[in-house]
Parts: C-alpha cells; sequence; structure tokens
C-alpha cells in the first residue's frame, strides 16, 4: 500500500499552545472553537491524526517550535530561551503521551523506518502514525548540552 509523508507539521504546538486535541476530528475541533477570539484562525484547525490517517498519511515530521522573543520584539514568543526549552519539552511530553495511547510512534533511525514502513503497509488501519522529531528554530537550545539532550530523546 502507498503512503504519504508530510514534511512538516506542527503538531505538539497546536495540542498544547492552541489547546486542540488532536484525537479528535478537524470538524469536532473546529466546532470547539466556534467562540473563541483569543488567536486569529481560531476555528479553523487544519489537521488531526484521524485525519491523517484518513489521508493515508504514515509519517509526519513533528515539529517542537518554542520560539524566544528579544525584548521589544513584536512576534509572539517565548521571553527567554529557558522559557522556550520549557515549552518544547511540553510538546515532546505531548508527543510521548500520543505513542502511550499507539496513536504515534517515534521513528529514530533507518531500520526503525523500514519496520514502519513494513507495519503500515501490513496494518495501514491500526499502525500508530510514524513521527520523525524536528526543530523549528534553535532558540530553545539554551546551550550545546541542551543539544545534546535533544539528540538523546530523538531529535
Amino acid at each position: 500500500m502507498d503512503f504519504i509523508i508530510d514534511a512538516h507539521l506542527d503538531l505538539a504546538m497546536n495540542a498544547m499552545e492552541w489547546n486542540r486535541d488532536l484525537r479528535q476530528p478537524i470538524a469536532d475541533i473546529r466546532e470547539r472553537e466556534t467562540e473563541m477570539l483569543d488567536k486569529p484562525d481560531r476555528g479553523n484547525a487544519t489537521v488531526s491524526l484521524p485525519a491523517l490517517r484518513n489521508g493515508n498519511v504514515s509519517i509526519v515530521v513533528a515539529t517542537q517550535l518554542a520560539r524566544y522573543v528579544a525584548p521589544g520584539n513584536t512576534l509572539p514568543g517565548w521571553h527567554s530561551p529557558a522559557q522556550a526549552w520549557a515549552q518544547t519539552q511540553g510538546q515532546l511530553a505531548w508527543y510521548r503521551s500520543m505513542e502511550e495511547e499507539g496513536l504515534l510512534s517515534q521513528i529514530t533511525s533507518s531500520d526503525s523506518l523500514e519496520k514502519h514502513i513494513e507495519r503500515w503497509q501490513h496494518d495501514a488501519a491500526t499502525t500508530p502514525i510514524g513521527y520523525i522529531l524536528s526543530l523549528e528554530g534553535a532558540d530553545s537550545l539554551v546551550t550545546l548540552a541542551h543539544l545534546e539532550r535533544a539528540y538523546q530523546y530523538g531529535l
């Protein structure tokens, strides 16, 4: 069976910062946001785990995303690299939680990639969606030791 790879998804950011339960269908997420005004794109959720599965998306490159913004910068973000690091760790915890529920499976090597493809081709209906963890920007890497820790957890 053929499958699709999505090369960039901010799944954990949507779950943690936007408080979207990505285990739900998109229509339900949008409905829940109907009266919310805190973010400009409320009610316009574009992805959920069921939608990925329905689209035969087998693998996603899933981000950790937490921007540090210096004083005077008008972009949304965290006021220190340490806060940005903590935010990425919350996002990592969300990915791990989805693994515990059997919805996602981290791909960290060519061997785990090959095993995931074999499982998906054999049973796409129940195989967890594979994810390759990425980091959008390096703002959250406070020191090189933080980079090493991120590498150890599969970044």
